[in-house]
């Protein structure tokens, strides 16, 4: 079989007879998916038929070969080719048509005398940004994924497109998850009219920095379909990825939309996505590659590749990525013959396809007759390889904080931006951050009355982004729910609807007050009880609560403001998104109609997250204890995914937490004046959890003496241990409670006033022992509100009976009494066994307790030893029980 490319060649030849009148005047070749074509041109044409046209033209590649054969219909009986013979009228003709279809396709790339390449217009913002390679397992969606978290956290906005249209997956490795066609690239391909993507699934450590992503597809099974059809007839007409990519661009150019960069990760080979997308939306390229020694040179129509992409993308940077997977490998070591001679290569490419793209080069090649002027060399785009390293960082099953990183990949991301021309500096933002003094601020243990300075947790501007996807807000007790709720209020970006009981001033209804209660007493089952919330919010301008003070007075029920559909019809004549909030459910009904009520509320949400219609006017965000949700719904993570976040205090935030409430401490802030001044001029890296724990700590010590004499133990050890779940924060299951760090900050500051030595004479610091007394007591009431609940949590009883509702605070309070005084660790058995002595409780009621006691963090299984556990070290002293040697 004779290859096309010999065969093009053949008939270009029929311009140059050897003898006589050329027959072709030309050969125009043009691919138009699904066929090349290959014209022709010549005036011998005019007045024959098609049929004689070929004749003529194969019997002259016979004369020329010395061969009798019809080479022309052999080749095109099987192959995707089309030889026509035309007069140069008919081409024009032709050409007309030709030239309304797309060549964005590899193939007119790899033509000798392709179309030529259309200038392109770089926009100044957004800029694109495009990762390809030609093989996959090269680490391209995972330095892209980093390099937009490199970008976020200078402050700057980063939409992240996953383009990878026959195995999409960045989605997944961002933690983005898409329930609707606007939220995807299948919806700018014709699936939806709306642009939506999934907002903050990585939020930046400076200013409003975030990324945003367009995952390739939803994750919605009855959206399958859907996807294999937009694989399977794309190839058939590039155009599709072409108008995807024009919406785009409309799309960007509003204002809600504005973003800084643009990164788009490419389906690797020749996919039929890759050129329509980087031709439209064109901007730098990074190649990735993986040189082995079983690679003698670089194949050509990988070349051809590469070179299609750095001259379509029209612009004058780009960069190869080369990663490694020898984990001994370092920066600085020898580079392999066989990667050195790929890295020549490789950068010749790229060096001879910017200087096509450099205007001034252009020109100055175009005057060179002699061919001594070379433009761009290999050796001078030597930094614009950038080799990657095997990082263990990355074998965690969630995408790690770019610190994480080994140092040579950390640089590797910083040359990235370098080569590719984008700003190197930080974004800075005007200075917002509310101010720390205690004017017109109140100090509170309730998240509901604290007026503090709101301290950013890791990811939790994830939460602040108009759109955001999160639906489930997980944390334990005294992690700061509340606070976060009420934070959310204070921005615009929802309604309550529900609220903790402390909550004084909320429209919501408020548990544990009389009208939940009522409420709660008139619901037919849960589900009825959520849905009828709903509807007085969407009814009632006074709110919730005063609603169904109403609806009881006039003997309304909730059954009968439940009906969905009722619901979903008023939801619909909604111009905006409704938001509603729910906190307070732990203290809303008895412990043993807890489990119900969450199912309830979990379905009520399914519901709407299923109902597409639905779920464009109505999101419910639930603030609840992180055991509640674990065993009250199957598959309620498969619910949860994309949508979850879990509030966890680590170390460097708790930090920042504690400095921030210092000024607020009247006794402190008079006595360490200077102390205060400081923490006033770092405030903005305060509110954003950015002062490192060194410079935290180091502010706190200038309060707090070096070590607590009571067990030698060294402050800066104790600030960490003693407010943890799991003695610090080693673990990916442990957090800080704010809630107990603000006990203990007032009762020292409380301490300090009425005691007659609070500060060492020799350093002028506290006195340790006000740090163990105001820890004692901070850790007691720190139990006393577990206790409260704890009443709705445990549902004890004495043999032969239930204990009612009203009695459980008691029984509670007994139970939680009797710990006083046990070993820790202890065997399980044995232990229910002493509480039952100590307290008449039944053994399968006392087991049930300490299990969910377990899943509040309060006890944990001893490592080593089966059957087992220990108490936590956060609640060893309010339970006071006794370490045992």
């Amino acid at each position: 079989m004779t290859p096309i490319s010999t065969l093009i060649s053949k008939l270009e030849s029929l311009k140059h007879l050897p003898e006589g009148t050329p027959l072709l005047a030309d050969v125009r070749v043009v691919f138009l998916a699904p066929t090349l074509h290959i014209d022709l041109i010549g005036e011998v044409f005019r007045g024959w038929n098609d049929e004689d046209r070929l004749s003529r033209v194969n019997a002259t590649l016979n004369e020329l070969s010395h061969e009798d054969s019809n080479l022309l219909s052999d080749v095109m009986s099987r192959l995707p080719v089309a030889i026509n013979a035309l007069t140069p009228e008919e081409a024009i003709n032709k050409a007309s048509w030709l030239g309304s279809a797309t060549t964005s396709s590899w193939v007119n790339w790899f033509l000798h005398h392709r179309p030529p390449t259309p200038v392109r217009s770089i926009p100044k913002s957004p800029r694109f940004i495009h990762f390809y390679g030609y093989k996959g397992g090269q680490a391209r969606s995972s330095v892209l994924a980093l390099f937009g978290k490199l970008l976020a956290d200078d402050g700057y906005k980063v939409l992240v497109i996953d383009a990878d249209t026959e195995a999409p997956s960045l989605d997944a490795l961002l933690g983005a998850h898409a329930d609707r066609f606007s939220q995807t690239l299948m919806g700018l391909c014709g699936w939806s009219t709306e642009f939506q993507p999934v907002p903050a699934a990585y939020t930046g450590q400076q200013g409003n920095g975030r990324i945003d992503v367009l995952p390739c597809r939803t994750r919605n099974e009855v959206h399958d379909l859907d996807f294999a059809l937009l694989v399977a007839t794309a190839p058939l007409d590039a155009r599709i990825y072409e108008r995807a990519a024009s919406k785009l661009r409309a799309a960007l150019a509003v204002g809600d939309n504005a973003y800084d960069f643009v990164l788009m990760d490419h389906r690797t080979g020749i996919a039929t996505s890759v050129l329509p997308l980087i031709g439209e939306l064109p901007g730098p390229t990074v190649v990735f590659v993986r040189p082995d020694a079983n690679t003698a040179s670089i194949p050509s129509e990988m070349k051809k590749v590469i070179r299609s992409i750095f001259e379509n993308s029209g612009d004058n940077a780009g960069a190869f990525v080369s990663f490694s997977l020898d984990a001994n490998r370092k920066s600085g070591g020898a580079i392999p013959i066989f990667e050195a001679r790929a890295r020549a290569e490789l950068l010749e490419e790229l060096a001879q396809s910017l200087s096509r793209t450099i205007p001034e080069i252009t020109e100055i090649l175009a005057g060179e007759e002699d061919g001594e002027e070379e433009g761009l060399t290999a050796q001078e785009l030597e930094f614009n390889w950038i080799d990657w390293y095997l990082d263990r960082a990355l074998l965690d099953s969630t995408l790690p904080e770019i610190n994480r990183l080994q140092s040579d990949n950390i640089n590797a991301l910083r040359r990235l931006r370098e080569v590719l021309g984008l700003p190197a500096q930080k974004r800075i933002e005007p200075e917002k951050d509310p101010s720390l003094k205690t004017g017109g601020v109140t100090l509170s243990l309730s998240g509901a009355r604290d007026t503090g300075v709101f301290i950013h947790i890791p990811d939790v501007e994830r939460l602040f982004v108009k759109g955001s996807p999160i639906a489930y807000i997980l944390g334990r007790k005294g992690t700061g729910k509340t606070r976060l709720l009420k934070e959310l209020v204070s921005r615009g970006l929802g309604n309550p609807l529900l609220v903790a009981a402390e909550e004084v001033d909320s429209p919501a209804l408020r548990s544990q007050s009389i009208e939940a209660n009522a409420w709660v007493n008139e619901a037919k089952d849960p589900q009825a009880f959520w849905w009828s919330l709903i509807r007085l919010a969407l009814i009632s301008p006074s709110g919730v609560q005063t609603s169904i003070s109403q609806a009881l007075a006039e003997n309304k029920k909730p059954d009968d403001y439940a009906n969905p559909i009722e619901i979903k019809n008023l939801l619909l004549k909604e111009t905006e998104q409704k938001v509603f909030l729910i906190d307070g459910l732990e203290t809303l009904v008895p412990a043993e109609e807890i489990k119900a009520y969450v199912a309830g509320l979990f379905a009520v949400m399914n519901t709407i997250q299923n109902d597409s219609a639905l779920s464009t006017k109505l999101v419910l965000r639930a603030f609840l204890r992180e055991d509640l949700s674990s065993d009250s719904v199957q598959n309620i993570e498969q619910q949860m995914e994309g949508r979850v976040f879990r509030l966890k205090w680590s170390a460097a935030s708790i930090l920042n937490f504690a400095v921030s409430r210092l000024p607020l401490l009247p006794w402190i802030s008079q006595k360490f004046p200077a102390v205060v001044e400081d923490i006033q001029e770092r405030k903005g890296e305060i509110q954003r959890s950015a002062l490192s724990e060194q410079d935290a700590t180091e502010l706190l010590l200038r309060v707090f003496p070096d070590r607590l004499r009571r067990n030698n133990l060294l402050t800066s050890t104790f600030m960490r241990l003693y407010f943890s779940d799991a003695g610090g924060d080693n673990t990916n299951m442990a957090t800080f409670y704010p809630r107990l760090y603000l006990y203990f900050l007032q009762k020292l500051d409380q301490l300090a006033q009425i005691d007659s030595k609070p500060l060492n004479s020799e350093d002028m610091r506290l006195d340790s022992s006000l740090l163990n007394k105001a820890y004692d007591q901070a850790s007691a009431t720190f139990i006393e509100e577990t206790k409260q609940e704890l009443v709705h949590l445990l549902s004890l009883s004495v043999t032969g009976r239930e204990i009612s509702a009203s009695g459980n605070a008691s029984k509670v309070a007994q139970f939680v009494a009797a710990f006083d005084g046990i070993s820790t660790p202890f065997v399980l058995d044995k232990l229910v066994a002493q509480l039952g002595s100590k307290t008449q409780f039944t053994d399968q009621s006392i087991r049930d307790s300490l299990q969910r006691m377990k899943n509040l963090r309060m006890f944990e299984e001893r490592p080593g030893y089966p059957g087992s556990w220990r108490v936590g070290q956060l609640y060893k002293m309010g339970l006071r029980m006794k370490y045992a040697r």
